[in-house]
Protein backbone atom coordinates (compact mmCIF):
# COMPACT_ATOMS: atom_id res chain seq x y z
CA UNK A 1 0.00 0.00 0.00
CA UNK A 2 1.25 3.40 -0.64
CA UNK A 3 1.58 6.23 1.81
CA UNK A 4 -1.47 8.01 0.73
CA UNK A 5 -3.95 5.20 1.38
CA UNK A 6 -3.82 3.72 -2.57
CA UNK A 7 -3.89 0.10 -3.24
CA UNK A 8 -3.01 -2.44 -6.35
CA UNK A 9 -3.62 -5.56 -6.93
CA UNK A 10 -1.39 -7.15 -9.28
CA UNK A 11 -3.05 -10.33 -11.13
CA UNK A 12 -0.18 -12.94 -11.81
CA UNK A 13 0.72 -16.72 -12.24
CA UNK A 14 3.17 -18.30 -10.16
CA UNK A 15 5.88 -19.95 -11.68
CA UNK A 16 7.30 -21.21 -7.97
CA UNK A 17 5.01 -21.35 -4.33
CA UNK A 18 7.11 -21.61 -1.64
CA UNK A 19 7.16 -20.10 2.52
CA UNK A 20 10.64 -20.03 2.29
CA UNK A 21 12.11 -16.88 2.24
CA UNK A 22 15.82 -18.44 1.27
CA UNK A 23 14.26 -19.99 -1.79
CA UNK A 24 12.77 -17.11 -2.80
CA UNK A 25 15.64 -14.78 -2.53
CA UNK A 26 17.95 -17.97 -4.75
CA UNK A 27 15.11 -17.67 -7.46
CA UNK A 28 15.14 -13.45 -7.58
CA UNK A 29 19.34 -13.81 -7.54
CA UNK A 30 18.55 -16.30 -10.71
CA UNK A 31 16.24 -14.37 -12.37
CA UNK A 32 13.01 -16.53 -12.19
CA UNK A 33 10.99 -13.72 -11.78
CA UNK A 34 9.00 -11.19 -9.59
CA UNK A 35 9.18 -12.12 -5.67
CA UNK A 36 8.06 -10.14 -2.44
CA UNK A 37 11.20 -10.37 -0.24
CA UNK A 38 11.43 -8.54 2.82
CA UNK A 39 13.90 -6.19 3.28
CA UNK A 40 15.87 -7.90 6.09
CA UNK A 41 16.74 -10.66 3.16
CA UNK A 42 17.04 -8.73 0.01
CA UNK A 43 18.34 -4.76 0.97
CA UNK A 44 22.07 -5.32 0.50
CA UNK A 45 21.42 -7.36 -3.13
CA UNK A 46 19.08 -3.93 -4.38
CA UNK A 47 22.36 -1.81 -2.64
CA UNK A 48 24.86 -3.65 -4.78
CA UNK A 49 22.33 -3.94 -7.90
CA UNK A 50 22.22 -7.30 -7.69
CA UNK A 51 18.16 -7.29 -7.55
CA UNK A 52 15.53 -4.28 -8.60
CA UNK A 53 13.16 -3.13 -6.66
CA UNK A 54 10.13 -3.33 -9.50
CA UNK A 55 8.07 -1.21 -7.17
CA UNK A 56 9.80 1.98 -5.66
CA UNK A 57 7.50 3.63 -3.31
CA UNK A 58 4.84 0.88 -2.57
CA UNK A 59 5.14 -1.61 0.84
CA UNK A 60 3.03 -4.24 1.30
CA UNK A 61 0.47 -4.62 3.80
CA UNK A 62 2.10 -5.33 7.28
CA UNK A 63 2.56 -8.40 9.09
CA UNK A 64 3.15 -10.30 12.18
CA UNK A 65 6.96 -10.94 13.77
CA UNK A 66 6.43 -14.04 15.44
CA UNK A 67 9.21 -14.73 18.54
CA UNK A 68 8.98 -18.65 19.62
CA UNK A 69 10.63 -19.44 22.77
CA UNK A 70 9.92 -22.54 25.19
CA UNK A 71 8.92 -20.36 28.47
CA UNK A 72 9.61 -16.91 30.01
CA UNK A 73 10.77 -18.97 32.99
CA UNK A 74 14.11 -20.31 32.78
CA UNK A 75 15.03 -17.74 29.77
CA UNK A 76 18.38 -17.28 28.43
CA UNK A 77 19.85 -13.92 29.03
CA UNK A 78 21.03 -13.69 25.11
CA UNK A 79 17.16 -14.53 24.23
CA UNK A 80 15.75 -12.35 27.16
CA UNK A 81 17.84 -9.85 25.28
CA UNK A 82 16.71 -10.38 21.48
CA UNK A 83 13.07 -10.13 22.90
CA UNK A 84 13.23 -7.04 24.91
CA UNK A 85 15.29 -6.06 21.74
CA UNK A 86 12.42 -7.05 19.32
CA UNK A 87 9.55 -5.77 21.70
CA UNK A 88 11.33 -2.02 21.72
CA UNK A 89 12.32 -1.65 18.63
CA UNK A 90 10.73 -2.81 15.58
CA UNK A 91 7.39 -2.03 16.08
CA UNK A 92 9.33 1.32 15.94
CA UNK A 93 11.98 0.86 13.46
CA UNK A 94 11.63 0.42 9.66
CA UNK A 95 13.64 -2.78 9.04
CA UNK A 96 15.58 -0.74 6.59
CA UNK A 97 17.10 0.18 9.59
CA UNK A 98 18.44 -2.93 10.74
CA UNK A 99 20.12 -3.81 7.65
CA UNK A 100 23.73 -2.15 7.66
CA UNK A 101 24.85 -1.77 4.00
Amino acid sequence: MRPEGASAQIPHQPRLVTDSAETLHAAALEGLGVVKLGLLVGARDIQAGRLVDVITGWEPRGGILHAIFPSRRGLLPAVRALRDFLDEQIAEEDFATLVTP
